[in-house]
Order: structure tokens, then sequence, then C-alpha cells
């Protein structure tokens, strides 16, 4: 019993010494979640497949594409339509959101609605783009084979304002 406390009380003093620095991974300063508060909405600007970044493909996404409002203090996002500023709350489109601690993932966890969450790949992010990218079906037509969109936004100034039901 003497041993094994003895190794316990080596293990713990030799832990204590060492440098994290040679067990942990550093992060990394890409992605900063509270970019997305720079701005009081973001619009979709372009969508685009991936290999083809000149072609813009947002008429085929309408899912994607709108104004978006983030409160990284609440974790909160909502969605709205860019031409009327209606709220997509109702079909799925508002609830917590979360940026994983390496900044390379952004996760979506609607309030009501079909889809519980949404994975997304942080590509850019910060004052001035919001890029993100997914693998969804082409078009967004269930049997089409799975492509990797991209999600382009930048800082909305337009004329309409929208406010976050929750």
């Amino acid at each position: 019993m003497r041993l094994l406390t003895t190794a316990f009380a080596g293990l713990l003093l030799t832990g204590i010494l060492s440098s994290s620095e040679t067990y942990a991974r550093q992060g990394e300063h890409g992605s900063d979640v509270y970019a997305l508060a720079s701005s009081p909405q973001w619009l979709t600007t372009k969508v685009y497949i991936e290999g083809e970044p000149e072609k813009d493909v947002k008429a085929n996404y309408p899912g994607v594409v709108g104004i978006s409002m983030w409160d990284p203090q609440r974790n909160r996002y909502e969605f709205f339509h860019t031409d009327t500023g209606l709220s997509k709350y109702a079909d799925g489109g508002g609830g917590y959101f979360l940026v994983t601690g390496d900044k390379q993932t952004h996760i979506l966890v609607p309030d009501i609605g079909p889809t519980k969450t949404v994975v997304r790949r942080l590509e850019k992010l910060d004052k001035s783009e919001f890029t993100y990218s997914r693998e969804v079906p082409r078009d967004m037509v269930a049997s089409n084979p799975l492509v990797r969109i991209y999600v382009v936004h930048a800082p909305y100034a337009g004329p309409l304002k929208t406010a976050m039901s929750n």
C-alpha cells in the first residue's frame, strides 16, 4: 500500500512540475465568436459549391439565405427573410448556437422545427466576414448527391431592421 501511495505522489508531483505546454495543444487564433456581435445583422452575400467559388448559387439554396442575428452573450441566434425582414423562427430559424473550443465548428440547436442540430464548419469569422460550410444535397433536393456549400455573410447595413424573438 505504501508503494502505491508513493507512486501516486510521484505522478502527482511530476504532473505539477512538468510544463503543460508539452501535453496541451495551444488554441488557434482564428475565429472569434464575439465577432458575430460586431454587427447587429449579417446578410448572406454568396453561396458557392466547393471547387466553384466563382459561381454564386444562392438561388438554389434559399433555405440558407437571409439576414441573421447572433447574441454571443446568450448563445442565441435567429434568421430572417431578406425581402420582408420577417423571422424564420417558427420554421426552426432560431435557437441556441455554440462554437467549439478549437473554433472550427459552429453548431446550431433550433428551439423548434424538424431539425435537431446543424453542424457547420467555420471557414472565416471576423468583423467583416462570417463564412461557414456544410454538406447538403445538391440544390437541397434530398435524392441528389451531397455537396459542400460555402455560405458567405457580411455585416448588413440595409433598411430592414430585425429584432430577436427570444
